[in-house]
């Protein structure tokens, strides 16, 4: 995950759907995660996460580890599928470029409200995915289950495969993405790959993409 700029003041579904992602990706949460994902300095995680401890929403283990409580991770659910809803609202019914999307997502998921996720959970269903792959609330614990699913870094030269998920955030990468095409739903072939970069071949054109990158990209096997 990409560090934030410092922001001013974080609410604790903030920090739940954090922790939770974390885990989704499978990153241990520790604080020092915490203050680069959100942007907040390590004294102001200190005290955010003794707080949502009192409030019962997280536990302290040894060795920094943050684990969820169940209440925790209801909240963190729900903030984290509201995203993921208001994500489709903005690209499907608005229009907005699913490169975008996120930001303006952040601040709407705090605004739905239990009856309007319900809605929106009818009007999409609940089999389907947000706009960049990953499925409703299960994020890459659930893709992982799912249709012999694995990031591109580890696609040998030669396969076929088909994009099911782009996990990042950041703007600028997303937008680098989608200028080559490299977006869910789209099928390319592994043409060369060494230890530091992937050459891939979309819609006929060829690509390179760099280690990180392709570690960031979910694909499933795709024949021709």
């Amino acid at each position: 995950m990409a560090g934030r700029r410092q922001r001013s003041s974080v609410s604790q579904e903030d920090y739940l759907k954090a922790i939770l992602e974390m885990e989704q990706e499978d990153q241990v949460p520790n604080g020092a995660r915490l203050s680069d994902e959100l942007g907040v300095t390590p004294p102001a995680v200190t005290a955010a996460l003794k707080r949502m401890a009192r409030h019962g929403t997280v536990r302290l283990e040894a060795r920094g580890r943050i684990e969820l409580t169940r209440k925790g991770r209801e909240l963190a659910g729900h903030l984290i599928l509201r995203h993921q809803l208001a994500e489709k609202l903005l690209v499907e019914v608005l229009g907005m470029s699913w490169t975008r999307v996120h930001d303006e997502a952040e601040k709407l998921e705090h605004a739905i409200s239990p009856e309007l996720e319900q809605l929106l959970l009818k009007h999409f269903g609940t089999d389907t995915t947000c706009p960049h792959g990953a499925p409703l609330s299960g994020g890459l614990a659930a893709l992982k289950r799912t249709e012999k699913a694995r990031p591109l870094s580890e696609v040998p030269a030669g396969q076929r495969v088909e994009i099911l998920c782009v996990f990042e955030k950041d703007r600028r990468f997303l937008d680098y993405l989608d200028q080559r095409r490299l977006r869910p739903g789209t099928r390319l072939v592994v043409e060369h790959r060494d230890y530091d970069e992937a050459q891939l071949v979309v819609a006929g054109k060829t690509v390179h993409l760099g280690k990180n990158a392709t570690e960031r990209i979910w694909v499933k096997p795709w024949a021709a």
